[in-house]
């Protein structure tokens, strides 16, 4: 009898000894706090994780909420160097843990000179969890305009040239004064969108260039580390290209949108149109 009790007892241990470690193992994980942050002194904000800007200053703004465990601590740097000791615009102090009895939440601004770099914001709660955005800044003049363009296959009777001045497409019998884009297919070849510069306009293509962010300086440093070209052969859609036009110090970014072999606008017999979106000062 003594024997089958301790056998029991046993049993009930182990027991026991599963179901803890099934309900270790079943435990949610830890949630951290949440962090957005914004910059309101830019034309476009925040886009995908950069800011362009000809401002003086920057403008950033902070939402950041708790998870399991109230927030305790807020801080910013520029590439890796803190930026404590400037006063949010709720007159806290970076130095500082959050000013707040709550802690729930922590909703803030601060104001700092407009210089380039990786912006880091991060929010840690008194678990040790955080979270953290990465805002890169980039300084210049801003591309503010942007126009869709096009133009169609040479030999078609549709317009087959482009003026990046006039942002309209040009006639055969116009001025190669005024043909920045003109289409080279030759008559009865299908369609590759290829065009070459009646005028002294040059092009770079400018691979892994961010074109929602454009700038004048960023355009004419992608230029500068480009090969320089008055044709451009097989562009395909998503190609990024800066012009430099007519022989001047005035830059057009251009993005592919369609290249179209088959488009039959002209009702004619050289089918083709290229569509392309492009952004200058």
């Amino acid at each position: 009898m003594k024997k089958l009790k301790l056998f029991t007892l046993g049993l009930l241990g182990a027991s026991t000894l599963f179901m803890t470690s099934c309900a270790d193992d079943d435990e949610d994980p830890a949630v951290g706090p949440t962090l957005t942050v914004t910059e309101e002194n830019s034309a476009a904000g925040v886009v995908d994780g950069k800011v362009n800007t000809s401002a003086d200053s920057l403008y950033f703004r902070w939402d950041s909420r708790a998870g399991d465990a109230k927030l305790q601590k807020f801080t910013v740097e520029r590439d890796g160097v803190s930026q404590s000791g400037v006063l949010t615009e709720e007159g806290n102090d970076l130095d500082d843990n959050i000013k707040s009895s709550v802690n729930d939440s922590y909703q803030d601004g601060i104001k700092l000179p407009a210089l380039e770099g990786v912006y880091t914001f991060k929010v840690t709660d008194r678990d040790g969890e955080s979270a953290m955005v990465d805002i890169e800044v980039m300084v210049g003049t801003p591309m503010a305009i942007e126009v869709t363009g096009a133009f169609f296959h040479i030999a078609g009777t549709s317009q087959g040239s482009y003026d990046l001045i006039a942002d309209a497409t040009v006639a055969a019998a116009a001025s190669d004064d005024d043909k920045d884009m003109s289409n080279t297919d030759a008559a009865g070849d299908p369609f590759t969108g290829s065009w070459e510069a009646k005028n002294a306009t040059m092009f770079v293509k400018a691979s892994g260039f961010d074109y929602a962010t454009a700038t004048v300086e960023g355009a004419a440093a992608a230029y500068a580390n480009g090969t320089a070209n008055s044709s451009v052969a097989n562009p395909a859609t998503g190609d990024i290209y800066i012009a430099m036009l007519r022989g001047t110090s005035t830059y057009v970014v251009i993005k592919i949108t369609d290249v179209d072999p088959t488009d039959n606008t002209c009702n004619c017999g050289n089918l083709g149109k290229i569509t392309f979106d492009y952004k200058k000062a």
